[in-house]
C-alpha cells in the first residue's frame, strides 16, 4: 500500500500546483482608436497591419498551445503560471510588433498593450502598457 499512498500524495500535490478553475491569459490595448485599428481592414498602414492581435495570436496558436500544455506537469511540477503569464507577454510583444504606426503620433498604439493574466476570476499578473491611454480629445 505504500506505492498507492505515494501516488496518491503526489497526485495531490500536483493538484495543488495545478490549481483548479479557470486561468485566462490575456492583452488589452486601452486606446480610444485601438478597437478601430485593429478591424477596419479598409485602411492601408504603410508600417503594421489590422488585426494586429488576433492575426499573430491565431498565426502562432499551436506553438503557444503546446507550450502551455507542457508547462501543466514535469518533474518539478506544474509551471502553468508561468507559461500563462509568458502567453500574455507575448500577445503584448505581438502588438509592439505588428500595431500600425502612425506619423503623426508614432509608436503610441505598439506600445500600448498591457498583458495580464486571471486565475479563476482573480487578477494573478498585470503589467501596465509602455504607453498609457491618450486623452479622449487627442484624436
Amino acid at each position: 500500500m505504500a506505492g498507492a499512498d505515494e501516488f496518491i500524495r503526489r497526485i495531490d500535490y500536483l493538484d495543488d500546483q495545478v490549481g483548479h478553475g479557470k486561468i485566462v491569459a490575456g492583452c488589452t490595448v486601452d486606446q480610444i482608436y485601438a478597437q478601430n485599428q485593429h478591424q477596419n481592414l479598409r485602411f492601408q498602414h504603410t508600417v503594421g497591419r489590422s488585426h494586429y492581435l488576433g492575426g499573430p495570436l491565431l498565426e502562432n496558436a499551436t506553438r503557444l498551445l503546446n507550450r502551455i500544455a507542457e508547462s501543466v506537469i514535469d518533474e518539478g511540477g506544474s509551471h502553468l503560471r508561468r507559461a500563462m503569464i509568458g502567453t500574455a507577454e507575448e500577445m503584448a510583444r505581438f502588438v509592439l510588433m505588428n500595431a500600425p504606426r502612425d506619423p503623426d503620433i508614432g509608436d503610441v498604439l505598439a506600445n500600448s498593450g498591457a498583458p495580464w493574466v486571471t486565475s479563476q476570476g482573480q487578477i494573478i499578473y498585470q503589467r501596465p502598457p509602455v504607453q498609457p491611454r491618450e486623452a479622449e480629445d487627442h484624436r
